[in-house]
């Protein structure tokens, strides 16, 4: 029924606090707003930006968090904020706040997955997977998606869930969420979202295998570092299974020549977030050793989002609003590429507010190299 869920999105590209969340406001305000949700660039002074955000979204449940570049309504940005609210009669969401990462009880994902799961069937309509999708924002640089997302969705159950690892303009340094009207790091916020339009979670990679293997023979699981592959130096082996000396491994080669592992019988990409002085590789993604990595080709990356948004469109008809997590290496690739311009429209013309993340969430997995998220279709513009 029109008018059941509706929608607003909207951004702004100045870099003044003020300016940039009154023009984001004037954009996404709805009456009735179940929830409203923000991605902005680190390079904001985030003290000033958190002041307007409590002053103009004041009595709105709104959330969000940094970006390393934003995907707006207009297509990619940088150092700007974007964003979009969920209202309407059919509308309902709730937000749980996971505080202390770096200590986190295993139990504590499960529970704040129940919190949310038992308000919403107190107020209203269950949660199902026919109705709700869960988002998830995390610090980026928590090294804890692997341990917060597998007891939150142990914790809901078959609900869709989704998000993405906020980022700091690849300084990789600092990187915050934004709840109760504060930004604030070594936090995740977990949001159920209820609505009544048809959605779609989705997720997608451009890589395909080949038949190189390495095996991570010596690592340092919780910093995410790997110093061995094959029993030899990391760096090292690595560019020789890519077809590369270590002196041309560099930013631009590690983000277009990725390694994957399987799980459950499908490859998940792992990436390199550097190479350190000593020949280690760091990742942005849970590693052990043992585990056995392989090499990845890419594919065409267009062409690969033309199809996603054509399955989707088949399924939903076109997007009122995609929630997209993309991941940098991929703004990277496109750059180097020189095909942004082309994901950009794309991007735009299937109405996608998100960032560019340090990783993306998809159900029970924590992944790197991906487009995900979820299409929502069919609800009153």
């Amino acid at each position: 029924m029109p008018g059941e869920t509706t929608i607003r999105r909207g951004f702004s590209l100045s870099a003044e606090p003020a300016e940039a969340v009154r023009e984001l406001h004037e954009a996404i305000a709805q009456d009735d707003t179940a929830i409203a949700v923000f991605f902005c660039s680190s390079a904001y002074d985030l003290e000033r930006l958190a002041a307007e955000l409590r002053v103009r979204f004041a009595g709105v449940p709104l959330i969000g968090c940094t970006t390393a570049g934003e995907i707006t309504p207009a297509g990619f940005q940088d150092g700007s904020i974007t964003g979009f609210s969920i209202g309407g009669r059919a509308a309902r969401a709730a937000v749980a706040r996971i505080d202390c990462l770096g200590d986190l009880p295993i139990s504590a994902g499960f529970m704040a997955a129940e919190e949310l799961m038992a308000r919403f069937a107190q107020s209203g309509p269950p949660a199902t997977a026919a109705n709700t999708f869960g988002l998830l924002l995390i610090d980026g640089m928590s090294a804890r998606e692997e341990v917060v997302l597998s007891t939150v969705h142990w914790g809901l159950g078959t609900i869709p869930l989704l998000g993405g690892s906020a980022g700091d303009d690849m300084r990789l340094s600092n990187t915050f969420v934004y709840h109760d009207g504060a930004f604030s790091g070594n936090t995740a916020l977990l949001a159920l979202v209820q609505i009544g339009a048809p959605f779609r979670a989705f997720n997608t990679k451009h890589f395909r295998d080949t038949a190189e293997k390495l095996v991570v023979t010596r690592a340092d699981p919780e910093r995410r570092l790997v110093f061995e592959l094959n029993a030899e130096p990391a760096a090292r082996e690595f560019a020789r299974a890519a077809g590369l000396r270590p002196q041309d491994l560099s930013d631009d080669t590690l983000c277009e020549r990725a390694l994957m592992v399987k799980i459950g019988g499908e490859y998940f990409v792992r990436s390199i977030q550097k190479i350190g002085p000593d020949g280690s590789l760091s990742f942005y993604s849970a590693i052990e050793e043992g585990v056995v990595l392989t090499l990845a080709t890419p594919g065409d990356l267009i062409q690969d989002l033309r199809d996603l948004f054509t399955g989707l469109q088949a399924e939903i008809g076109r997007p009122e609003l995609v929630i997209g997590f993309d991941c940098v290496l991929r703004r990277r690739e496109m750059r180097r590429g020189q095909i942004s311009h082309l994901a950009s429209r794309i991007m735009a013309e299937n109405n996608v507010v998100g960032f560019a993340t340090y990783g993306e969430q998809f159900h029970a997995v924590h992944l790197n190299q991906t487009f995900t998220g979820v299409a929502i279709g069919g609800v009153a513009a």
